[in-house]
């Protein structure tokens, strides 16, 4: 599928004037200019990203309800049971409001993560039992999930539980019955930032709830350095669960990798060292999508989100490297998991005619294993550029993931399909649901022709939005670190993508990786030369011969090697000058 090219455009004068006024490189104010910041001081605040600036706790819906009710069931030592979601942003979230209440004195408290296959996504009836009669729980709160428990908000009353829902997703006709709802969101709301993930919602309760056990203000000192180390695990949660890293999520990110670069908790320590990320010049929120978040998640996909818990909770180091090697080979097992299922779906698609006029792909198949068919889905967005819902399909009940592009609300789409829908939740770009099996093929054509109805010609087309096109030769090692400052990259801030054009390429492409996927290149503009990666492109090695002409689009980086450093482009496409549509200046 061939991608459009959109480049921004330039205004010298803007650029020329914001560099002038905030002291910055001519590149990063450009660079802020096509993230809509214009304004110095604005531009200063966003690079510096202080700490002090994220917004008290107290404003969040329902916190302060929720943080009185909690301080009281843990002076009567009632039992408190945290109900966790299994992927990352769950599991961290639970982590800090369990090391949190412990810290306050709490003698009776235990987190509960569901079976992702057995019980599927959220708060389940027969959890809810289990836990209010075996583990005698009294006060329930969830943690990134909740919001559609409506049916289990009302079983917890029936049981004489207390019920607190903290949750970030996107908020359903019904509101739970809870006897506190903690969501950015909600009705009325004032929360100045309405993006926070799930671990993030629990950070804020855990800051309220250290603010009551100091003076009302200001946390106690051992539950402050407490906050401030469990910035670590909402960055994590943040990068993982792709929210915006715009306003208050990147100054969560950029503090929590500060610490988990500075000082990692036991737990971090153990998960970066079985994920190549100890000793590295700096920690990126690439690290944590690529490295760290995929082995927490791996653990829920594969059954054993509660260790991940432990690893990220104890204060024992041997405890902590074996439950991170555990969570290593889960990662292994899942990779291979997710290769076959991903070649299955494209053979399917193939075999169903290819991609044609399609609005969407839905892919079901028997022994397809739910705990990897969201990573599918993107694979398969990534490919196609279409809203994607693969589902595992049980005997009778089937589970699907799903992953959209952009110009569609995932969440609304489904909500508009959903007659037959045993239950789905999620956001605008992520989803899940459940489904009987019988119901899977009506399901899917009504949510195709959707798609394809509501999706226009331009929205289906894959597009790559440029920041700029430079010359090679600007781009020295200290212009590349003087990008880093707008790091941390991520949905609502992506990494820097330039152009160049008129690039030759000296010799040959090399094909390099273990699965022999990548492409090594020696790129040569005037005088310049620069070695460039091209990340899962080895297929179209073919069209470049030595001294090919070519137009490149890439992040520039930086790569550390053997005490070197030197410039590196990621290469994200290319367009052979003589037949490439050259890039369009974008006009909106």
């Amino acid at each position: 599928m061939s991608t459009r090219w959109r480049l921004r455009p330039h205004d010298s004068e803007r650029t020329a004037a914001l560099g002038r006024d905030a002291g910055i490189p001519p590149l990063v104010a450009q660079l802020l200019l096509n993230r809509g910041i214009e304004e110095p001081t604005v531009a200063l605040a966003f690079l510096e990203s202080r700490l002090g600036t994220l917004h008290d706790p107290e404003s969040l819906p329902g916190v302060v309800d929720a943080a009185d009710r909690i301080i009281k069931a843990v002076r009567a030592q009632k039992k408190v049971v945290i109900y966790g979601d299994y992927d990352v942003d769950g599991v961290c979230g639970t982590s800090i409001l369990w090391a949190c209440l412990r810290l306050a004195g709490a003698k009776n408290v235990d987190y509960y993560i569901p079976h992702r296959v057995d019980e599927g996504y959220g708060v389940n009836a027969d959890a809810l039992r289990r836990l209010a009669t075996e583990s005698r729980a009294e006060l329930i709160i969830t943690v990134d999930c909740g919001i559609s428990a409506v049916n289990e908000a009302r079983l917890a009353r029936e049981l004489g539980v207390e019920f607190i829902v903290t949750d970030h997703h996107t908020i359903g006709n019904e509101l739970p019955e809870a006897d506190v709802v903690v969501h950015p969101r909600l009705a009325g709301s004032l929360y100045p930032f309405g993006d926070l993930c799930g671990a993030a919602v629990a950070f804020k309760l855990a800051w309220q709830i250290a603010k009551v056990f100091g003076d009302g203000k200001k946390a106690s000192p051992h539950l402050r350095d407490f906050l401030v180390r469990s910035l670590s695990l909402v960055a994590m949660a943040t990068v993982a669960d792709v929210v915006p890293l715009n306003g208050e999520n990147r100054i969560l990110v950029r503090h929590g990798l500060a610490g988990m670069f500075g000082e990692p908790t036991v737990g971090l320590r153990a998960l970066m060292e079985v994920s190549g990320c100890l000793g590295k010049r700096k920690l990126t929120a690439g690290n944590i999508g690529f490295n760290m978040g995929p082995r927490i998640n791996a653990a829920g996909r594969l059954e054993r989100a509660m260790k991940a818990v432990e690893m990220l909770t104890t204060d024992d180091t041997v405890l902590a490297r074996e439950i991170a090697e555990e969570l290593d080979r889960c990662n292994k097992d899942r990779q291979e998991l997710e290769h076959r299922i991903v070649a299955e779906a494209h053979q399917m698609i193939t075999e169903q005619g290819g991609l044609g006029s399609r609005g969407a792909i839905v892919l079901g198949r028997v022994g397809w294993h739910p705990g990897v068919i969201g990573i599918v889905a993107s694979r398969l967005v990534e490919v196609y550029h279409r809203p994607a819902i693969v589902v595992a399909l049980g005997d009778e009940v089937g589970q699907g993931s799903a992953r959209s592009i952009p110009g569609l609300d995932l969440y609304q789409a489904i909500h508009q399909c959903s007659d037959g829908l045993t239950s789905f939740g999620g956001h605008a770009a992520a989803a899940g649901l459940r489904l009987p099996v019988a119901q899977f093929a009506q399901f899917a054509e009504r949510f195709e022709l959707h798609c394809r109805e509501t999706l226009t010609a331009e929205q289906l087309r894959k597009a790559i939005t440029i920041d700029a096109e430079v010359p090679l030769a600007m781009l020295t090692t200290k212009v590349v670190e003087a990008l880093e400052m707008l790091e941390p990259h991520g949905m609502g801030n992506p990494r820097p993508l330039l152009l160049a054009s008129g690039v030759r390429l000296l010799g040959e492409p090399r094909v390099v990786g273990e699965r022999k996927n990548h492409l090594q290149l020696r790129l040569m503009q005037g005088s310049v030369v620069v070695k460039a990666i091209a990340w899962n492109m080895a297929d179209r090695a073919k069209s470049l011969a030595a001294n090919t002409l070519c137009s490149f689009v890439f992040h520039p980086s930086i790569n550390e090697w053997n005490g070197r450093r030197e410039v590196q482009l990621e290469v994200k496409d290319f367009q052979l000058d003589e037949a490439s549509e050259h890039a369009q200046p974008q006009t909106a």
